[in-house]
């Protein structure tokens, strides 16, 4: 059956609307950390052969890769989906809420799962113009699964890449996307600060590091608020130091997180001046101080063609009164690899009605499962809508 005028069947949509909201359900009630998605990865490699779609399994521990041969074999679409839970317990009260302990799906990945196996439902029926990657990926939520997937070839031969994550906060039958930095990069910090102990009653014969701290605090919040815009949070979560109150500190040890919202050329100028005004301060009261730093995902920056495309499809199917523009935040995603590495882009699927509407990384997060056949319409449009465009897309970043 061959769509020439590049057309979404809602028919097809139709036929699958149920298998996926009971593939999303029995993902939800066995939900498996990162890493650890083997039952996860099992059943979506059953379904992958009953469709006869070429697939790699194993990919980076419990990942798949699989491709969907199109008329163009020399252009090629991608798609992933985050296959992990997290370490909560489900508190819903329903046929499908989790059978496995302290885990759950809270964060939609299981969504997003389905949302992909529908794309590759769909194509079974209909030849696609281009090729189609399709890519699960483990482990989002922890150290991250899209780095060990790109080393295993995820995005061999891939053109433009698309990704969504579900959002609460807006409406089932809407999405939203930003141009540019939507997810902010992600480093965890210690500052270590080794000064010298001493009687309280003599603290001029020590060197206390808990006052050189309080600098530092200070100064680091004033580089922040003074020197920087808005695409900044530092953010110290621990202090610890000293053993009795009469007693000059020997060290003091401080924990904290940077997030950003910027190009990795700005984020490392910007880390290393931290890094400066920790050493130096420290300097100044003859300590020494020391910066940790342990980096996590980079910023999620969209590609402006991707973005394009993905409010063009939703334009035409939700209207464009419902493809919202997405205001950045700071939390992370670790998609932001892939767009490193190629063009694409990421959107929020909107997932609650007048009755559900629970944030994600909430026990009782739950969504309107109208929203899944959306999300899959919006992503085989998206294909179509790319390959109509593709003379954006050959050249890679």
């Amino acid at each position: 059956m061959q769509n020439n005028n590049y057309i979404v069947s809602n028919d097809i949509l139709l036929s699958m609307k149920d298998f996926l909201i009971d593939l999303r359900r029995d993902l939800h009630a066995y939900p498996e950390l990162g890493f650890e998605e083997f039952r996860t990865s099992e059943k979506i490699s059953s379904i992958l052969k009953s469709l006869n779609i070429n697939h790699k399994t194993k990919i980076a521990e419990t990942g798949i890769i699989a491709d969907i041969e199109g008329e163009d074999k020399n252009f090629t679409v991608a798609f992933r989906a985050d296959m992990d839970a997290l370490p909560m317990e489900d508190k819903k009260n329903c046929s499908y809420s989790s059978k496995n302990k302290g885990k759950c799906h809270s964060c939609g990945h299981d969504v997003h799962t389905a949302v992909l196996t529908g794309i590759a439902k769909y194509f079974s029926h209909i030849k696609p113009p281009c090729n189609i990657r399709l890519i699960y990926q483990p482990a989002e939520e922890t150290t991250g699964g899209a780095l060990p997937m790109i080393n295993e070839n995820a995005l061999e031969n891939v053109n433009v890449i698309y990704g969504l994550h579900v959002r609460p906060e807006i409406k089932c039958g809407q999405i939203s996307t930003a141009y540019g930095a939507m997810y902010a990069s992600s480093n965890m910090f210690e500052i270590h600060i080794q000064g010298k102990s001493a009687h309280g009653a003599k603290s001029y014969n020590g060197i206390d590091p808990i006052i050189i701290a309080s600098h530092i605090i200070t100064q680091l919040h004033s580089f922040i608020s003074a020197f920087t815009d808005n695409t900044i949070r530092l953010h110290i979560g621990t202090i610890k130091g000293g053993t009795a109150g009469n007693i000059v500190a020997d060290n003091v040890k401080m924990q904290g997180i940077i997030r950003m919202l910027c190009d990795d050329n700005t984020r490392e100028s910007r880390l290393n001046t931290i890094e400066n005004i920790i050493i130096n301060t420290s300097k100044s009261f003859n300590a020494e101080g020391k910066f940790i730093n342990m980096p996590s995902y980079p910023a999620l920056i969209n590609h402006k063609d991707a973005v394009n495309i993905i409010r063009q499809s939703a334009e035409e199917i939700l209207g464009k009164e419902n493809s919202l523009e997405e205001s950045p935040n700071m939390t992370t995603e670790d998609f932001s690899y892939y767009l490193q590495k190629i063009q694409g882009a990421f959107f929020s699927l909107g997932v609650s009605n007048e009755k559900i509407n629970i944030p994600i990384h909430n026990g009782l997060f739950d969504i309107d499962e109208n929203a899944i056949n959306l999300g899959v319409k919006i992503q085989v449009l998206n294909v179509y809508n790319t390959y109509k465009n593709k003379e954006k897309f050959i050249k890679q970043i």
